[in-house]
């Protein structure tokens, strides 16, 4: 699960937002199992973002089981890479994300706090000593935001890492 270049919350394996083309990742990843043109699905996030987000004008690059992950989603915008998603296989525990992606993260919609309406600020930090069966974390850098969809069967426990969600500040609404 390390990366090639070290964590960083812009990039994956050698993959990085707004630089990465599709045809680079066509030849690091292979043929898709799906290429559509589709919006983005950015959860909670949408309100940071330009409303262009909802427009089926990117590009959609879906790779099934490689390596520790179901899937791996990779949305462009005119040939830049501007999300990266990834749908983890294994039980990653959500205390890790932060050495994942390189940035601290903070947790949204298990308590008291939600995602602020000002772009790229942080909520509210709490320590939950209870957890919703599914909640979310937010991890902010210069130049991407980081969602990541968590679950857990057990309130007691903070669960797993179901899915997490690269996107590149480029599309942050001014």
């Amino acid at each position: 699960m390390a990366q090639a270049s070290g964590p960083r919350a812009d990039g994956f394996r050698g993959l990085i937002l707004n630089q990465t083309s599709a045809e680079d990742c066509l030849k690091m990843l292979g043929q898709p199992a799906v290429d559509k043109t589709d919006r983005l699905d950015v959860s909670k996030v949408s309100k940071w973002l330009d409303p262009k987000h909802k427009e089926k004008i990117f590009r959609q690059l879906s790779f099934k089981n490689v390596g520790d992950f179901s899937q791996i989603q990779l949305s462009f915008l005119e040939n830049k890479l501007m999300m990266i998603e990834l749908a983890f296989k294994k039980n990653v525990a959500p205390e890790r994300v932060n050495n994942l992606f390189g940035v601290e993260f903070a947790v949204v919609g298990a308590g008291p706090s939600d995602l602020p309406n000002e772009p790229g600020k942080y909520p509210v930090r709490f320590v939950p000593t209870l957890y919703p069966f599914s909640y979310n974390m937010i991890g902010i850098s210069d130049k991407a935001f980081v969602w990541v969809d968590c679950s857990t069967g057990d309130a007691r426990a903070p669960g797993r890492i179901d899915r997490t969600r690269q996107i590149g500040r480029v599309l942050e609404r001014k």
